[in-house]
């Protein structure tokens, strides 16, 4: 009987080694699962978020939106906050008008807008005082067309001499619209294969990553054991 006893107590201690020697495997493997899991987080975090680019946004105008002008002036000028695209092979790349006052449709741009750099102008010659609409359509710097409008309140000295304005804008040509859409539809298709590339290759790099880092935690606990 002592020796059964004795042989049942070194089993318990046998299995109680046993569970001791298996635990830094399973945590181990715990750890390793962890890395995957982080390593694929932020694969999904870089697939989700670095397509989305932003488009250009208005930052400033002269005039400013909302204000009175007093004073005549020669020009709109609108200021973006990333460089805005000339795409048009033919006409102007950005569509800019000045209509008024106070909701009428006369159109007192007197030629093309121009784009240059982050500014598009356009040369006006405003008539009397009032609201005036600057509607504005532009190609962003992700490809993208983007268009808002803006009201300023003209209120000139009298005397000021007052512009007649035109029934259509002077500014033709398709370029203004269709042809800039058109080369809006191609920057962009440029700029998305860009982006998918840069998202597998940061995909591929986190993975090989983490199983670089699993590798070396499991040869680590070998080696401890």
């Amino acid at each position: 009987m002592p020796r059964r006893s004795r042989l049942s107590g070194g089993g318990s201690d046998h299995v109680r080694a046993t569970r001791r020697i298996r635990l830094p495997k399973r945590r181990s493997l715990g750890a390793a699962a962890a890395v995957v899991a982080l390593a694929a987080a932020a694969v999904v975090g870089a697939l989700t978020s670095a397509p989305a680019s932003a488009h250009d946004y208005l930052v400033d105008s002269s005039p400013k939106a909302g204000s009175t002008q007093t004073t005549p002036i020669d020009s709109v000028r609108l200021t973006f906050d990333d460089v805005v695209l000339d795409l048009a092979t033919s006409g102007p790349g950005a569509l800019l008008q000045v209509t008024g006052p106070d909701g009428a449709s006369t159109h007192f741009e007197t030629g093309c807008p121009t784009v240059q750099d982050r500014n598009v102008t356009a040369p006006v010659a405003l008539g009397g005082p009032g609201k005036y609409l600057v509607t504005w359509q532009v190609v962003s710097a992700d490809g993208h067309v983007v268009s808002d409008s803006i009201v300023f309140t003209y209120a000139p000295p009298s005397g000021t001499t007052v512009a007649k304005g035109s029934a259509t804008s002077p500014c033709k040509g398709a370029g203004a619209t269709s042809t800039a859409k058109a080369s809006a539809g191609t920057a962009q298709g440029t700029v998305d294969s860009g982006a998918i590339v840069i998202v597998v290759v940061i995909a591929v790099a986190i993975v090989v990553l983490a199983l670089i880092a699993v590798l070396v935690l499991v040869l680590t606990r070998r080696r401890a054991r």
